[in-house]
């Protein structure tokens, strides 16, 4: 497992380059008097590796961004994607003024993925409140709008990104919006996916395609869970569909347990076209780790279901 002795590492991204895996993570400093404060401090790592297991560590990526910009508290999850021969890192980000309450979504461009850019037009992504709901309304006490994971399908970039919707059931409103863009600097907003089931919090999407089937990737602790059919488990669950904006089918856990010993699971397929999970380490014997798990292998069912190695 990659976990430093000196920070804290937990929801991550990673693209695959000339042969290495390059590992964005967020971080914070590890010896924190409560592990929790590690999300007002976070920032994005760096790493690489040429098997998903042993990781060199570049330093960091990207850290907050100057006073009284709309990102100088801190930096949380986002994804990279390449395109004409530039890499693009949605992330998030909020701000001191606001106290954290409201997130937002930038964009930094490299062209190693080392040296990283914001983008003049930052942030490129807001919630509309017309369909999403306001720190106000929250019983959180914040506007969800983080996460951002996106990819090409048919000619646009299709981001999904962690929200809540202003309607409906406070315990339900846990969604995952989507936003529309042609150049990934300019976006449109869109409705949520179509997913059955009931969370007030849905968080770290990813969305993959495996043989013309598409896999919804999310994370929820057990206390968000509202819907009998789906087991109160902490971790990630999963959600199959024919196109990437659904109908879903009900969630399924693929890394979920009682404690949450996982947190926050992706999909990789390797350089050598298997496989694999990767999930962020988050509790053992039921103490906070903070660090990243080895590869866990895993079965595509010919029903459509993923069985993951215990």
């Amino acid at each position: 497992m990659y976990i430093p002795d000196d920070r804290y590492v937990w929801d991550f991204w990673l693209i695959p380059h000339a042969g290495r895996y390059h590992l964005f993570h967020l971080q914070a400093p590890r010896g924190l008097l409560d592990p929790e404060m590690r999300h007002g401090l976070a920032t994005v790592g760096h790493a690489v590796s040429e098997d998903l297991i042993n990781w060199q560590y570049l330093g960091t990526a990207l850290g907050p961004g100057r006073p009284g910009e709309w990102d100088d508290r801190a930096i949380w999850t986002g994804s990279i994607i390449e395109k004409e021969g530039l890499f693009y890192m949605l992330y998030t980000g909020t701000c001191r003024a606001e106290n954290g309450k409201i997130q937002r979504i930038g964009l930094a461009v490299s062209r190693d993925l080392l040296h990283w850019e914001r983008h003049p037009n930052n942030p490129v992504l807001e919630a509309d409140m017309q369909v999403y709901e306001s720190a106000e309304e929250s019983p959180f006490g914040e506007l969800a709008w983080r996460d951002p994971y996106v990819i090409f399908y048919q000619g646009t970039f299709l981001a999904a990104i962690t929200a809540r919707r202003n309607k409906g059931e406070l315990k339900k409103r846990g969604c995952i919006a989507t936003a529309y863009s042609d150049d990934l600097v300019r976006w449109r907003v869109g409705p949520p996916l179509d997913v059955p089931g009931g969370f007030a919090q849905m968080e770290v999407p990813q969305i993959i395609c495996y043989r013309k089937r598409y896999y919804l990737l999310f994370s929820a602790v057990a206390d968000w869970i509202e819907d009998k059919a789906i087991p109160k488990l902490t971790g990630t669950f999963y959600a199959l569909a024919s196109h990437p904006l659904g109908p879903y089918s009900y969630p399924k856990p693929l890394l979920a347990d009682p404690e949450g010993s996982f947190y926050a699971a992706k999909l990789i397929q390797t350089f050598e076209g298997t496989w694999v999970a990767l999930a962020w380490v988050r509790i053992i014997d039921g103490k906070f780790v903070g660090g990243l798990s080895d590869p866990i292998s895993v079965r595509f069912k010919a029903n459509g279901e993923i069985e993951v190695e215990k």
